[in-house]
């Protein structure tokens, strides 16, 4: 099945990839394997004392950990730029998620990731989580390059139940709708039959079927295997899991981290319990913790590397290029993307990136930037999407009621530790010369984002170059899609389920016009 395994491992808001290779000149048979908001101190290599992950500590220890790989704050952002290989503000996608019943996608003149692995001959599939649009069936997944999917289109979904719950913002009731789809082609269809099924294991025969049934000496295969774990399900059971997963880890009192597998949502934020001690913040928010994700490769291929924990920064959109090289594809056919090819890097046949910078997100709607160059870091109007509640650094809760899990340094190669939060210095991400909500950060000495360098005159110059590229990515942006959400997609008019409500594939205009 996979005799030789070339892996890739990055727990996303992350990812996890085997690339397995039958010869030498043979094109890899990849599996993607994404998991859905796992925080930085959700996995034992990066120290965590409470979270047991023993087969991905093992790996990481035989391949190179990737201390500096970040993705975008949110789900749909994140995903279009993996399928894209290029930043969310080039397209429309970089303020918000897409909502179920919101008539938004990718826009369909862009080639997805699949699209062009099946271009040099790959045979694609999907299993999981979509979250880039339904309104229309050329949305879909297996309109945008996948043979088949099984799996939900919306951002979030009951383990047990399948249903999706969404609606308009403020609108109530709450729209309810099976969200379970097995596609084939141009064959949509629903799935009824694996109600009180657990998810994770509904979706992982799927992909033990697709896997044990592909013929590998025809073509070589691609299979998107986007996991819901550890989102939560709902507002009302947000964290689910089977009675055994409980049972196996009961040492954990909390029953919110209990439940969840991981989490990148701390301290109760959004009904989850996760943990990206010491970095700062939250999903949602620009500051490490929002952005900065466990990641690791593993594999034969990697063998010049083996052992090491790499800084070379490195960015989701990345993956589209890399993996086009990988195939054997020419990176420049694909364009003007944003990501570039990471392959010689993990490879060790070239030791410098040919990524100084990061583009965290341009907001217009809420005059929000976030941008990494080099070691600096700017952020302007840190609070767009949720106020300074969670800005801060939470550890995990420990292995007794009411106590925190105690974190020591040193324990991992790839640990990041900063020490104790300092008290004699102000912690906001604010300028009292502009009055502004801005900071500087210098991220490799200071991860955790203790110190704002923005008033300070020595780095006067760091903040002229930092906001020349901002300036230079406000030139490149289109103005966020927004549609409002369509009433026509309210599940009780398609008997309960979500899915494509319209025959009209034109995304609609911002009822509020331009930003």
């Amino acid at each position: 099945m996979f005799p030789m395994m070339r892996l890739l491992a990055l727990p996303l808001l992350f990812i996890f990839l085997v690339l397995q290779i039958d010869c030498e000149n043979a094109k890899p048979n990849i599996l993607f394997i994404l998991a859905d908001d796992l925080g930085w101190n959700d996995i034992g290599f990066h120290g965590s004392q409470q979270i047991k992950t023993p087969t991905l500590d093992a790996l990481s220890k035989e391949g190179v950990i990737l201390n500096n790989y970040y993705s975008l704050p949110l789900c749909s952002p994140s995903r279009s730029a993996l399928m894209t290989g290029r930043y969310p503000i080039t397209y429309g996608l970089q303020y918000f998620i897409i909502q179920a019943g919101q008539p938004v996608g990718v826009p369909l003149k862009y080639q997805l990731l699949p699209e062009h692995l099946n271009s040099l001959g790959y045979e694609s599939h999907m299993v999981g989580k979509w979250h880039l649009g339904c309104f229309h069936q050329n949305y879909t997944p297996t309109y945008r390059g996948f043979s088949s999917f099984l799996g939900y289109y919306g951002g979030q979904s009951d383990y047990f139940d399948h249903r999706t719950q969404d609606a308009a913002m403020g609108v109530l009731p709450l729209w309810w709708g099976l969200d379970l789809h097995m596609n084939e082609g141009s064959n949509l269809s629903d799935v009824h039959s694996d109600f009180g099924e657990y998810s994770t294991r509904l979706y992982t025969k799927r992909a033990k079927e697709i896997i044990s049934k592909h013929n590998f000496t025809s073509k070589p295969l691609f299979l998107y295997f986007s996991l819901s774990n550890v989102h939560i399900a709902n507002s009302f059971d947000p964290v689910q899991a089977p009675e055994d997963a409980e049972t196996h880890f009961k040492n954990i009192w909390h029953p919110l981290r209990r439940n969840s597998d991981n989490g990148g949502q701390p301290n109760g934020f959004n009904g989850n319990w996760g943990s990206n001690f010491p970095l700062r913040g939250a999903k949602g928010y620009y500051f490490e913790g929002g952005v900065r994700v466990p990641a690791f490769v593993w594999g034969k291929m990697f063998k010049n590397r083996s052992g090491q924990v790499s800084n070379d920064l490195t960015f989701i959109s990345d993956w589209l290029p890399t993996l086009y090289e990988a195939a054997g594809g020419n990176v420049e056919s694909l364009g003007d993307i944003d990501g570039y090819s990471m392959l010689d890097v993990l490879t060790g046949k070239n030791k410098t990136s040919p990524r100084m910078e990061i583009l965290h997100n341009i907001d217009p709607i809420a005059n929000t930037k976030a941008i990494r160059v080099g070691k600096y870091k700017y952020i302007l109007n840190p609070y767009n999407l949720h106020d300074a509640t969670y800005d801060y650094w939470f550890d995990a809760p420990g292995d007794l009621p009411y106590t925190r899990e105690t974190m020591r340094p040193n324990t991992t190669s790839s640990q990041v530790w900063c020490g104790s939060i300092p008290t004699n210095v102000d912690l906001t991400c604010h300028s009292k010369i502009t009055g502004l909500q801005e900071c500087i950060y210098d991220i490799e000495n200071d991860p955790c984002e203790y110190y704002n360098l923005i008033d300070d005159p020595n780095y006067r110059g760091v903040k002229e170059l930092l906001l020349e590229r901002v300036a230079y990515w406000e030139s490149k942006q289109v103005n966020p899609m927004m549609p409002a959400i369509d009433y026509g997609s309210n599940p009780r008019y398609r008997n309960w389920i979500w899915g494509p409500w319209t025959n009209d594939p034109q995304i609609p205009p911002n009822p509020k016009g331009e930003f």
